[in-house]
């Protein structure tokens, strides 16, 4: 008993407002004249951009955009992401508060979430992943008390069950990469259990997700878009190597960096008491691990530490919890560097701390940053050229980078090159793949699957009204444009 009001906190909320205080602080000065471009985070920001009305270009993003349109009303308010910069901090404040709260208001488990590197690696990044996570550990925090009270009757217990599915699906909703998670939540927690209440949890999830189905049938006709679209993604770059032949690989070092972040005593969870004790969720957590390193990535581990804090944090002796801490310290000293750095200095090919690393020996920095300029650029083309749409190249992509900096409204539209050169050609189809049974037997008949990407067939730009193309390198990959004019990043091009 002694023990355990000595773990008590005399004064948390000093300590937590400090905490938060760095937090906002971190989030203002990263990238104070723009958002801090790493992995997806333009999928969020210019889906809310484009809601806000905002956005001079087509919207495109490969993830649900549920949490884009969420963030769209405060883009819309102050004509900037000012606001939706501190999106994260919000719900990683709501996330070590509730970390703080399942552990019983332990102080270590408190003291730890604090320090977690994982808070201060992503309270930069414009991303569903700490909503989701957040949401992810409630629904453990009643899945859990479903296995445990033996308090409540089983009609009493059914309502935890449906807690934790409900909660699990709005994860998913807002970050479809939770839904690949329950998988492993349902085989570690439900193997053991009645059938009935494996399809309590099911359809509880699905009620969940239903606001993500739901706004794809209002935005799209079809409620499963960003579902399928998504796990096509994944299959696409799984087999292909992606629509473009892009690639995508991940090396020893990134596999090492990210198990570096792993709280360094989570290995006490494998004790054969803890493990007894906690068999569901570890085992949920060690394949969720498995699962993060075939595409590691340090954010992704923001779903499972929580979880791991709250089982170690009263396990910890006290050299322990001083080691742990001191790992923690450290690894946030690293974490925040690079954003740090970015207050004023842009870091090419450095964003954030597992790039710097593994694009180590391509790390510059510029000043003024690159994207200053490009906006400085968009202000006298807007000038020179009101009312016109731009073809970007040559990267496909490009009209993007620049619909996403500029927040005028005399530019009427930034157009793929990729959409033109389908125009030219007539063409709506940008890639498609075929599965087939290929029998190799004689048989007179064959299966097949065909999925594809396409042109919107309701797409209303008027590519004949076309003059002008844009682009960020020299020259620009389109037949019959001769260069006009020259700025200081980009280069204006006519059709003759």
């Amino acid at each position: 008993m002694k023990k355990k009001e000595e773990n008590k906190l005399k004064h948390p909320k000093i300590l937590i407002g400090v905490f938060i205080l760095l937090m906002i602080i971190l989030a203002f000065i990263t990238v104070p004249h723009d958002v801090l471009d790493a992995t997806d985070i333009k999928d969020y920001t210019d889906t809310a951009k484009f809601f806000a009305g905002d956005y001079a270009a087509k919207q495109r993003a490969s993830h649900s955009i549920l949490y884009g349109l969420m963030l769209s009303p405060y883009v819309a308010l102050t004509d900037s992401f000012f606001l939706i910069k501190f999106s994260s901090v919000f719900f990683l404040i709501l996330l070590i508060l509730s970390i703080y709260y399942i552990s019983g208001k332990d102080k270590r488990t408190l003291i730890l979430a604090l320090f977690l590197p994982l808070i201060w690696y992503v309270t930069p990044w414009i991303s569903p992943v700490p909503l989701s996570a957040l949401l992810f550990l409630w629904a453990y925090y009643f899945i859990d008390k479903y296995n445990k009270d033996s308090k409540e009757t089983d009609k009493g217990k059914i309502r935890y069950l449906i807690y934790s599915g409900l909660l699990v699906g709005l994860a998913s909703a807002f970050w479809t990469t939770v839904l690949y998670l329950s998988f492993f939540f349902l085989i570690t927690f439900f193997y053991n259990k009645k059938f009935y209440s494996t399809w309590i949890f099911l359809l509880s999830l699905f009620v969940g997700f239903l606001p993500a189905l739901i706004v794809d049938q209002m935005v799209y006709g079809f409620a499963f878009y960003s579902l399928i679209k998504h796990i096509s993604s994944a299959a696409i770059f799984f087999l292909y190597n992606g629509t473009y032949n892009q690639g995508f690989s991940s090396t020893i070092l990134d596999r090492i960096i990210v198990l570096i972040f792993v709280p360094f005593y989570s290995y006490l969870l494998l004790k054969k008491e803890n493990f007894v004790k906690n068999k569901a969720i570890v085992v949920f957590l060690v394949l969720t691990l498995l699962f993060i390193l075939t595409n590691p990535q340090i954010r992704l581990l923001l779903v499972i530490a929580p979880i791991i804090l709250i089982l170690i944090g009263n396990k910890l002796s006290d050299k322990q919890f001083k080691i742990q801490i001191i790992i923690f310290i450290i690894l946030s000293l690293l974490v925040i560097t690079p954003y740090v750095i970015q207050g004023i200095y842009e870091i090419e090919n450095g964003k954030y701390l597992q790039t710097a690393i593994t694009e180590f020996n391509s790390l510059n920095l510029n000043y003024p940053p690159t994207e200053k300029i490009i906006v400085k650029d968009l202000e006298k083309i807007e000038k020179d050229y009101a009312n016109e749409i731009f073809v970007v190249g040559n990267n496909n992509d490009d009209y993007r980078y620049l619909a996403h900096l500029y927040w005028g409204d005399q530019l009427k539209e930034f157009v793929s090159i990729e959409d033109y050169n389908l125009y030219l050609e007539n063409n709506s189809e940008i890639i498609k793949k075929r599965i087939s049974s290929r029998a190799k037997i004689e048989e007179r008949r064959e299966v097949w699957i065909e999925i594809g990407i396409g042109k919107n067939s309701n797409d209303k730009t008027d590519y004949e009204a076309i003059k002008y193309a844009i682009s960020l390198e020299e020259d620009i990959d389109l037949e019959g444009f001769e260069l006009v004019k020259e700025y200081d990043k980009l280069r204006v091009f006519e059709k003759a």
